[in-house]
């Protein structure tokens, strides 16, 4: 398969989950479906670009750059798991867990830099979220410490 074609398989992925969650927030109020819309704006966005890119380019790198599948079945399985945890256990004790594991099992940071990344943007979307723009988030385990 080639580069561009990879990509604009990919980029249509991204505009299809894009769009299910544009419809989605149609059926919430104005004031909680402004952020998923922007986002999958954005998402369309830069679907948009990336076809571009591959379309004008394909690096030469990444010619022979061949794809894991067993690593991206095992990820997608952890996004499922995530997904299915966070209502019950709580988006802040699900999301640092998933965030941290995720970091590890990607090699994108060492264990150290990977606990402060995730406890930093869980601290940013409680300020942000809950704590300034009153939205609802699953609080699940913690809902007797955090909850009204």
């Amino acid at each position: 398969m080639s580069y561009f074609l990879k990509h604009l398989l990919f980029s249509l992925f991204a505009v299809a989950v894009g769009l299910y969650f544009y419809i989605q927030a149609g059926t919430m109020p104005a004031s909680a479906a402004l952020f998923p819309q922007l986002v999958s704006g954005l998402i369309f966005v830069l679907a948009a670009v990336m076809s571009f890119n591959a379309w004008r380019s394909a690096p030469p790198e990444a010619q022979g750059a061949k794809i894991n599948v067993a690593r991206v079945c095992i990820y997608g399985a952890m996004i499922a798991v995530y997904i299915a945890v966070t209502e019950k256990a709580g988006y802040f004790v699900s999301t640092p867990v998933f965030m941290l594991i995720s970091y590890l099992y990607l090699r994108a940071a060492g264990f150290i830099k990977a606990v402060f990344l995730s406890v930093f943007f869980c601290a940013f979307v409680y300020l942000v979220f809950v704590w300034f723009l009153n939205l609802p988030v699953p609080l699940g385990l913690l809902e007797p410490l955090l909850g009204a």
